[in-house]
């Protein structure tokens, strides 16, 4: 589809991992910083998008309101398939590609919406941060998981297969428990991020969202 995407984000968060996508499928785009103040009159309109407050937000050239990363990557997929942001049915990598890609959505990711303020989901409780120190242990043991499954020899997740996968565990590699944990738990993981880092369109995207 001919047009311009909006892309509503925040430096460092998941609405990296749709920027990157979106300058791999070359689909024009403009991209909004929001800031997360509940008073800024950025995160008034994003509400008015979102009314959960959270980036990424795509708007689509029709006016159309994406929210939820996944979903967004499979529509931009869909609309470029030569950027190669999903396996091909053909080689064996799809249902990996899609098992540790939902892995990631409904275990990893909800582990920071609990972790980050657990006070809000422990209300009254003498020692919320009981709660932080529980999901960043489940997400420890789940990205082990996801690097025993990565390609050895690299450079991606799939060896020679690029894929949006490759994208996730550079942007969350950022994210607790932090790179110094990757560089001695998940190498693998660790050497795929600094890769996507490098790569020729993503280079500039990245050191400006992570430094």
């Amino acid at each position: 589809m001919s047009g311009t995407y909006t892309l509503y984000g925040r430096k460092g968060c998941g609405s990296a991992i749709v920027a990157a996508a979106l300058k791999l499928t070359r689909l024009p785009y403009h991209y909004q910083e929001v800031d997360d103040q509940a008073d800024c009159p950025e995160y008034e309109r994003l509400l008015k998008l979102n009314p959960l407050g959270q980036v990424p937000v795509l708007r689509l050239p029709d006016g159309t309101v994406m929210t939820e990363t996944a979903a967004i990557l499979v529509l931009l997929h869909l609309r470029w398939p030569p950027a190669g942001l999903i396996p091909s049915s053909e080689g064996g990598h799809l249902p990996v590609f899609l098992r540790w890609i939902m892995v990631i959505n409904a275990q990893i990711y909800p582990s920071f919406t609990y972790g980050d303020q657990p006070e809000r989901w422990l209300p009254g409780v003498d020692n919320p941060k009981v709660l932080t120190d529980t999901t960043d242990g489940l997400r420890k043991k789940l990205w082990l998981q996801i690097e025993a499954a990565a390609d050895a020899n690299g450079p991606w997740f799939f060896g020679a297969t690029f894929c949006a996968l490759d994208i996730y565990i550079a942007v969350m590699h950022h994210w607790r428990p932090g790179p110094v944990w990757f560089a001695e738990y998940a190498p693998r993981l660790e050497a795929i991020a600094k890769n996507v880092a490098r790569h020729p369109r993503l280079e500039t995207l990245f050191r400006e969202q992570f430094g």
